[in-house]
């Protein structure tokens, strides 16, 4: 199974017909989807590279004192 933890921007509710024309959808069957694209989510991770680089600055900024 797939690590897909939003619903489907086509997913109603469970046991509802999906938008996509698919009868009776719980979210296990939408996680397997192969039309599955996943809702907005508000809060997106940050990546390694600005991490890296966010604490490549800071170091940088208390190296000159």
């Amino acid at each position: 199974m797939k690590d897909r933890t939003a619903p489907c921007i086509y997913y109603v509710c469970k046991d509802a017909d999906c938008k996509k024309g698919y009868v009776k959808v719980d979210l296990k069957k939408c996680k397997n989807c192969p039309k599955y694209q996943p809702r907005k989510s508000s809060v997106k991770k940050e990546s390694v590279k600005a991490r890296r680089q966010k604490d490549k600055d800071r170091y940088d900024q208390w190296k000159n004192y």
